[in-house]
């Protein structure tokens, strides 16, 4: 094992031991991103050598393949899209639901049908699941009530999306081997549970004499059982760095570098590998303070500025803006520039503000605010309230997001018949499509779906799902009333009041930090729109609408070669900036969650990203005591 750090060299070295060895050579990762650049370092330091690189999915795919050949298990249906899998999770929900309706009823939304996100969400959860071979468990005779509550709070999600992810995978496996189907998710697992039950079966896998596994700190519990399945004897180097584990959603965790690493191969060596060359001393000092047992040292040639500037309350976006804009006068490309935040839902003082200063941003690897399907929905209600429709002409994208997330907030029953007849309906597919393509011809068509069909009582309605239902159609109701005389921001307020926004959101979206953040950023919404003085509905929308023309605009025209870079922790991971902004610095910002170990890493992945420059934002003197734990 290779115990490497940021900036040091990890792939480059591993491509460097490839050209040294004779014999077959295989190289592994746990992304396509990560594959590539293993190839481009293959081609620049061993030309000419030989050496397959596979995702450890795209090694499990192969490997099913040979034992499918050699009739170890028959050949299941390859299913890769949401799409394709939306059915079955549909049937697993719809079993729970009757299994519950026998019962009385829940407060859980079984009502995946139509809805993406739901969709979306479970497939994640099934994903996480099978990541950390949890999936497994439910082949045990003994499984049962309390292994389900078990794993909902292992995994932070209700407990009834615990049991559909248990029928969708009795569906897919009827009896014990036998794969009905299999997706991308399933490639890895299914091949672990194979070998685990036929041994003999890794004789009919090829060896390789040197495997060579990059990014290994992205190894989840199903891959790191797969590959000392695997390895036999081949000589296994594998590189990576345990601090930077933060794909949990994967099931990444660093006992697979530390403790299990040493228990599956007990004769491993451990070489240091800590002298980066990305970040100089500044940063170095920074990083081991905030992980003492962190190996990280910096290069003589490099140097980094760091910084740390403080802000007062609900200054902090400003504080971001003001060093982007000292930035750029000094001469710095904003390309070369990137706020790194800790989650999504920080980002919308920040892009309010990148806005009012015209400073060109694009959101990389995370959605602006004014996509998300928590903001959609309400801006669908203002809409829906004031009865004007004037800034979704022409906008089909829009149109076509906030049908969908009306979707993520209301039960809708399948039938076809709930679109009306007597409708004008443009297009042809189902319900949904003519739904959409109706809105965005006409816009004002919005409020008849919301009357008549989101909101319409329908047979076979749960008590909960009508209950919604009654409470979203007298709240609307309450706004109209309202619409004339009352402000934007004194709508959203009696919106979020009446409808009870944190028992809704928590409804709409299966994952509860997922939950968590959505609702901070309708919180920050509704303050930016408080910030704003009371302005009609309408003028409110329209400043919505010529923010989102502005971002839509700058991305198209600059194609991301002069932009700022806005961006998240997770979705820095792997890469580096010139200057690295980190804001919200403070205690419930950064660090999130309870796990400080988890919150250190993450500070450790978003510092090191930084080359020359990395300026730290927090709270000033007068507020020191809501300053981040992380830091001192």
């Amino acid at each position: 094992m290779i115990e490497a750090r940021a900036g040091t060299g990890k792939t480059t070295t591993l491509a460097m031991l490839a050209a040294r060895e004779p014999g077959v050579v295989l190289g592994l990762c746990f992304s396509d991103g990560a594959r590539i650049r293993f190839e481009d370092k293959l081609r620049d330091e061993a030309p000419g050598r030989k050496v397959t690189v596979l995702t450890v999915e795209g090694l499990a795919r192969s490997l099913l393949n040979r034992l499918i050949q050699g009739s170890y298990f028959d050949k299941p249906s390859r299913l890769a899209s949401a799409e394709q899998l939306r059915p079955h999770v549909v049937e697993a929900a719809n079993a729970v639901w009757n299994k519950y309706e026998q019962r009385g009823y829940t407060d859980f939304d079984f009502d995946f049908e139509y809805r993406t996100p739901r969709i979306e969400q479970m497939l994640q959860l099934l994903s996480t699941l099978k990541a950390t071979l949890a999936s497994l468990s439910f082949d045990d005779e003994d499984f049962d009530d309390y292994g389900v509550e078990e794993l909902a709070e292992r995994f932070n999600v209700d407990r009834e999306a615990i049991e559909i992810c248990r029928e969708f995978e009795r569906r897919r496996q009827p009896q014990q081997g036998f794969y009905v189907w299999q997706s991308p998710a399933d490639m890895v697992t299914d091949l672990v549970a194979i070998l685990r039950r036929n041994p003999h079966a890794l004789d009919a896998l090829p060896q390789a004499d040197l495997c060579l596994v990059d990014e290994w700190h992205d190894v989840n519990a199903a891959e790191f059982e797969l590959l000392r399945l695997f390895r036999r004897d081949a000589r296994l180097v594998v590189v990576g760095d345990r601090h930077q584990v933060i794909n949990a959603e994967r099931g990444a965790d660093p006992q697979f570098s530390a403790e299990a690493f040493d228990l599956a191969w007990p004769r491993t060596e451990r070489l240091p590998l800590s002298q980066s060359r990305r970040c100089g001393v500044s940063i170095a000092k920074l990083l081991k303070q905030v992980l003492p047992a962190c190996r990280f040292e910096s290069h003589a040639d490099t140097y980094s500025e760091l910084r740390r500037v403080q802000y007062a309350p609900d200054q902090g976006a400003a504080a971001v803006a003001d060093r982007a804009a000292a930035l750029a006068a000094d001469g710095v490309k904003l390309s070369d520039v990137a706020v790194i935040l800790r989650e999504a839902d920080q980002t919308v003082d920040i892009e309010n503000l990148l806005l009012d200063r015209a400073v060109p941003y694009v959101c990389d690897g995370v959605e602006s605010y004014l996509l998300r399907p928590e903001i959609l929905m309400l801006r669908a209600l203002l809409h829906i309230a004031s009865g004007d429709y004037d800034t979704l002409k022409g906008d089909k994208e829009s149109c076509e997001r906030m049908v969908d997330s009306l979707l993520v907030y209301l039960s809708v029953s399948a039938a076809s018949t709930d679109w009306e007849t007597g409708h004008e309906i443009y297009g042809s597919g189902s319900w949904l499509e003519m739904a959409r393509n109706d809105v965005v011809a006409q816009p004002s068509a919005l409020d008849n779906l919301f009357t008549s069909v989101l909101c319409a009582d329908k047979e076979g309605d749960s008590p909960t799902t009508l209950r919604w239902k009654q409470r979203f159609r007298q709240v609307v109701t309450l706004l109209k009333e309202r619409a004339a005389e009352a402000s934007a921001p004194e709508l959203l307020a009696l919106a979020s009041q009446a409808l009870d926004l944190p028992a809704a959101t928590r409804t709409a979206f299966v994952s509860h930090s997922r939950a968590d953040s959505a609702l901070r950023t309708i919180r920050a919404f509704i303050a930016f729109a408080e910030r704003g003085g009371l302005r009609s509905a309408a003028e409110f929308l329209q400043d919505l609408k010529q923010r989102q023309d502005r971002t839509r605009a700058e991305v198209n025209y600059l194609r991301e070669r002069r932009q700022l870079v806005l961006t998240t922790v997770q979705a820095a991971k792997g890469r580096e900036w010139a200057q690295v902004l980190l804001p919200c610095l403070e205690q419930g910002q950064f660090p999130r969650g309870g796990d400080m170990a988890e919150e250190r890493r993450y500070f450790y992945v978003a510092a090191s990203r930084a080359i020359t420059g990395l300026t730290l934002f927090e709270p000033d003197e007068q507020h020191a005591a809501r300053r981040s734990s992380l830091l001192n």
